[in-house]
Formats: C-alpha cells, sequence, structure tokens
C-alpha cells in the first residue's frame, strides 16, 4: 500500500485514516475492538465507493442533479457572497477532475475554491473588473512583495461533534500551499461545545472558519447552483444574501508567501490550478482584475482571433 504523501501532523494523519476507514472500498479499516487499523483482505469484493456527499448532507431524498446538491448550491452561494467583497474574485477548484484516483486522496488535496485577492484596484471599469494600479504593481514587484493574495477555501454544509476534526483537518491539508486558509461553514453552528472546539483549533492552526448562519430551510429553498451562479447582483442580493449572517469562529492569519513546490504538484494534476495561474498572470499582465469567468471568455476570443 503506498505511503500518504505530503508533510502531514500526527493528528491530520489520523483524520486521514478516521476518514478513509469509513469508505469501504479503501483497503484501510478500524478495529472494532480497542484502538487502531489495519488493512483489509484484498479479495473481500469491493462496495461502491462513499461520496464526502454522504457523510455531510441532511437529504434523504437523492438529488436530481448535481446542481441540485446542497454542496453545490451552497458553492455558488459562497461564491456569489464573495463577489459582493471589492477586490474578491473566487474561483471553482473541482478535485472529482483531477488526474489522480485513489479513493479520498482529491480530498485532502485540494480545496472547493480559491479567492484572489487584489489591494492595488483603482479603477472600477464594469461590475467585475478593476483597473490595476501599475506604479503599485511595479513597485510592489521591486520589493518583493505579493501582488495579490489567495484563500483556500473548504466549504461544508454542516458540521457535528462526530466529523468536525475529520473536517478541519481536511480543510488544513488541502490549504498548505496558499495565504490563507479558511474552512466556511453555510449552517449556524448552534453547539456552544461544538463552537468553541472549532474557535480553539482555528486559533492553534491560523484558520480562519466562517459560518454563514443559513437554516435547513434557507438551502431547501435555494435554487439550483446554476441559476445562482446565473443571477445578477441586485437579484443575489435581494433574494439570497439577506438570509447571510456572517459570524466569525475564529480569525486565521497570512502566510508571507506561497507554497510553490506544492502548487507546482497540484498543478500537475489539475487543469484548474493551471488555469487558475494563467489567469493571475494574464491580470498582471493587462494591468487589470476580472472574472475567472471573463477570463475563460477572454481566452476563447483569443483563440479564435
Amino acid at each position: 500500500m503506498p505511503k500518504l504523501a505530503g508533510d502531514f501532523t500526527e493528528n491530520a494523519v489520523r483524520a486521514y485514516f478516521s476518514y478513509m476507514s469509513k469508505d469501504p472500498s479503501t483497503r484501510i479499516a478500524k478495529k472494532t475492538d480497542g484502538q487502531g487499523y489495519y488493512l483489509r483482505d484484498e479479495t473481500i469484493p469491493q462496495l461502491p465507493v462513499a461520496t464526502p456527499e454522504s457523510f455531510i448532507s441532511k437529504d434523504t431524498k437523492a438529488p436530481t442533479s448535481r446542481d441540485e446538491q446542497p454542496e453545490e448550491k451552497f458553492r455558488a452561494l459562497f461564491m456569489r457572497n464573495s463577489e459582493l467583497t471589492p477586490l474578491q474574485f473566487p474561483a471553482k477548484i473541482e478535485h472529482t477532475q483531477a488526474t489522480k484516483k485513489e479513493a479520498g486522496i482529491n480530498l485532502w488535496k485540494f480545496p472547493d475554491v480559491v479567492i484572489l485577492g487584489w489591494g492595488i484596484g483603482t479603477q472600477k471599469y464594469y461590475e467585475d473588473e478593476i483597473k490595476l494600479d501599475p506604479n503599485l504593481l511595479a513597485v510592489k514587484t521591486s520589493l518583493g512583495e505579493p501582488l495579490f493574495s489567495l484563500q483556500s477555501v473548504e466549504l461544508k454544509v454542516s458540521l457535528s461533534r462526530s466529523t468536525f476534526r475529520e473536517n478541519f483537518f481536511q480543510c488544513l491539508s488541502n490549504s498548505k500551499w496558499a495565504h490563507q486558509t479558511v474552512l466556511a461553514i453555510a449552517m449556524s453552528v448552534d453547539d456552544e461545545t461544538l463552537r468553541d472546539e472549532l474557535e480553539r483549533l482555528g486559533t492553534s492552526y491560523d484558520v480562519t472558519i466562517n459560518s454563514l448562519g443559513l437554516s435547513d430551510g434557507d438551502l431547501q429553498s435555494l435554487p439550483n447552483a446554476k441559476v445562482i451562479s446565473e443571477m445578477s447582483v441586485a437579484d443575489f442580493e435581494q433574494k439570497i444574501a439577506t438570509n447571510i449572517k456572517l459570524t466569525r469562529i475564529s480569525s486565521g492569519k497570512d502566510r508571507p508567501s506561497l507554497d510553490w513546490e506544492t502548487i507546482n504538484d497540484l498543478k500537475s494534476l489539475s487543469n484548474d490550478f493551471v488555469n487558475l495561474f494563467e489567469w493571475i498572470a494574464n491580470c498582471v499582465s493587462e494591468k487589470k482584475s476580472f472574472s475567472f469567468s471573463n477570463f475563460v471568455k477572454i481566452r476563447e476570443i483569443k483563440k479564435k482571433s
């Protein structure tokens, strides 16, 4: 059996084993008597692969499409809400499209969303396009200061006392390359003990943890992810954003630089990461910051010209 790749803490490894042991398609199993794990017999017929949704979704009826799943609705909502903050541009990362297909491994390598942030915008051109100050770009480049910041965001519809450690260390594992680690939870965290434990973990590991304060009813009533993504800003603010009650559970600290070794590894496995840094390079080159969707459109136009 291959070793777990990466520089992980003992707690992260334990959380990884705990997660994998719940998936009957993997060879890792938990002992029923006492502590520890063992390797399943490879001759035992393999069951269908369990998905993360099976651990966190509260729906009893299977959604008719992925856009109807609570996880995808929340991702669309989170991205649209992020866009309401000036100089923030979210990009979707799809771990299921990564080339490494071992069961569960991509869950611990890739975040759900990456947010590109600029601190040097000067003039708004359009709704989602900002001019970058060329003088500040030049000064920051000459001083070796970062031109932008990248937040690695792990999204969870809800957390429980039985899953929060696993969810937290998954977030920590797939974000070590970025300037900032963020764990965003759709639903309110009303359990005081759970909230205190999350605050302790977030403070210890410099992870920002936010709850968007949605209720189960809010999630059920949301339109599908595609509809949310295509809403106008005014419609989103009036129909959805008013239900968001953002609460910060812990405040993380920014890392001074990116982990380029890990980034290069992620780029070798995922086109999303290749596109992410092509997008950033294009923004710097054009001295304009625009949304990822606009970048894709611009790239397609250039290819045809």
